[in-house]
């Protein structure tokens, strides 16, 4: 199978959810790569690291931001609000060019609209990180198709990324302790 090449250089990143930690780390990476940057978050930009430049702009409207991006990367919770957030209908706001990214939780996005959408070239394709049910059924037509790229949600396999996360969770509990929540 051959993959797409892109030149990314001027090409928009859409993060929706991308004001986190994760986020604002993609987005830091993407940026030396010369690309334009879309946030879209609950969270006020005051609350964010990252700050609005002329690569990188923050939009209450994820409408627009899934209108105007050449790749959308979900980086938001699974929560009631999110929960198959990703559409038919958000799906057909996206350019016929665009890409989804998908490596925050598989409810947020209604596997089966995808599906549709990506046999029909309503977008150009996806990676996909995380799915609904996982591993995908055996006859999961996301296997098989040509503009879909699925890898494992294996990023907690190795030993040192459990050993920070076990850090993480002590320093968290140590300064809710104190009186000073991070988390």
């Amino acid at each position: 199978m051959t993959l797409p090449h892109f030149e990314l250089k001027g090409m928009t990143l859409g993060l929706v959810g991308g004001s986190g930690t994760i986020g604002q780390d993609v987005a830091r990476v993407a940026m030396v790569l010369g690309m334009k940057i879309m946030i879209s978050t609950r969270q006020n930009q005051e609350q964010c690291d990252a700050k609005s430049t002329e690569q990188m702009t923050f939009t209450p409207s994820v409408e627009k931001l899934l209108a105007e991006s050449d790749f959308v990367s979900l980086h938001c919770p699974l929560n009631n609000e999110t929960k198959g957030f990703i559409n038919a209908d958000s799906l057909k706001l996206m350019k016929k060019s665009a890409f989804l990214i998908n490596t925050a939780r598989g409810g947020v996005c209604d596997e089966d609209a995808l599906i549709v959408a990506l046999q029909n070239n309503q977008i150009a394709g996806a990676a996909l990180d995380v799915q609904v049910k996982e591993p995908p059924v055996l006859d999961s037509p996301l296997y098989s198709m040509p503009n879909v790229i699925l890898t494992p949600h294996i990023g907690w396999k190795r030993k040192e990324s459990r050993q920070r996360g076990l850090c993480i969770m002590k320093d968290n509990i140590a300064s809710y302790l104190s009186g000073s929540p991070v988390n």
